[in-house]
């Protein structure tokens, strides 16, 4: 183990390199009853994850071409959410709404979605 201030640890720690996944969910229901789908809390999206994945130069990307390594056609209410794979606090996520892709997100509390498929952001 090593001191987190020591150059050694900083060194091993910028030699790690960043992994992000994405998960595409397609958007089932809306529940509007009083009881909840589930309780606690939860974090809302942010507008930057690091190594340039800003929510605005992913919908660039997302917007002007294809950029799935699958067979994929967006559907209207589709939920992309990109996230660091060994950190689940920050992530960014976006719906599919009216041709095209914009910043939303969906309550966990109120909303149900089925995760359709995932992989590897490159």
């Amino acid at each position: 183990m090593h001191n987190k201030n020591s150059r050694r640890y900083k060194q091993e720690q910028a030699a790690t390199p960043k992994v992000y996944r994405w998960y595409l969910s397609t958007f089932k229901e809306y529940r509007s009853d009083d009881e909840p789908l589930m309780e606690g809390e939860y974090q809302l999206p942010v507008t930057d994850i690091g190594k340039g994945l800003t929510d605005e130069w992913v919908l660039l990307n997302l917007n002007d071409r294809n950029c799935f390594d699958v067979d994929y056609t967006p559907q209207e209410g589709d939920n992309l959410v990109i996230r660091d794979a060994y950190q689940e606090w920050d992530y960014l996520s976006f719906i599919f709404k009216n041709g095209g892709w914009e910043r939303g997100h969906y309550s966990r509390f109120s909303t149900i979605t089925t995760l359709t498929m995932n992989g590897e952001v490159k």
